[in-house]
């Protein structure tokens, strides 16, 4: 399956991440359905994800919408096509965040919410576009040998499906905008597989 990594999608008060390569922890998994696009001139239909990681090294300052003044770490997001075809970012992203290939029995259906508060390392690129540089998500990996597992997530963790939609009221107006604008007839994202080895990350 492919993946396709945007911007955050956040709104322009916020400065994009630094480039380079980051700690990270995952703290968020949308499903958001299945999503209309143009690709290559062409409409069609994916199925698509959205994570969100938080990067604890990487700190900002803000005013909530009670105008408090707040800090903590920064985060960004990419969109992906949910699938694990050989060819796809997601799976290759995966693949090197947990530092293994997918066996034959774990493609048939991996759980996508195993992601939320595992550490990794995620690469950020700027693109400028408009006047405006957008940060993407261009690369994930495993933690480096011999580094010690970041903390749990200072965020709260975030998981949105069919079984949760509880947590449609604490998203981003931008991802519950996705979610409803959805074709209708959208599978469930998330198949579970439980027996992976302990020293696999998920």
């Amino acid at each position: 399956m492919a993946i396709i990594a945007t911007d955050s999608g956040g709104s322009g008060d916020f400065k994009p991440v630094p480039q380079g390569t980051h700690l990270a922890i995952c703290y968020m998994v949308v499903d958001l359905g299945k999503q209309r696009e143009e690709y290559q001139g062409q409409n069609r239909v994916q199925h698509k994800i959205y994570l969100r990681w938080e990067l604890p090294n990487e700190r900002v300052e803000w005013d909530d919408k009670d105008n408090i003044h707040r800090e903590g770490p920064a985060s960004i997001g990419a969109f992906y096509t949910l699938s694990l075809h050989e060819k796809s970012t997601l799976r290759g992203h995966l693949e090197a965040w947990r530092g293994r290939a997918f066996t034959a029995e774990e493609l048939a259906g991996f759980d996508v919410s195993k992601l939320l508060g595992v550490g990794c390392m995620v690469t950020v690129t700027h693109k400028e576009a408009n006047g405006r540089v957008r940060d993407r998500v261009t690369a994930v990996s495993g933690l480096p040998k011999g580094m010690p597992k970041p903390d749990k997530a200072e965020n709260n963790l975030v998981l949105y499906d069919d079984d949760h939609l509880d947590a449609y009221e604490g998203l981003s107006d931008f991802l519950r905008g996705k979610i409803d604008g959805q074709v209708k007839d959208a599978p469930k994202a998330v198949q579970n597989h439980d027996d992976l080895d302990d020293d696999i990350p998920f």
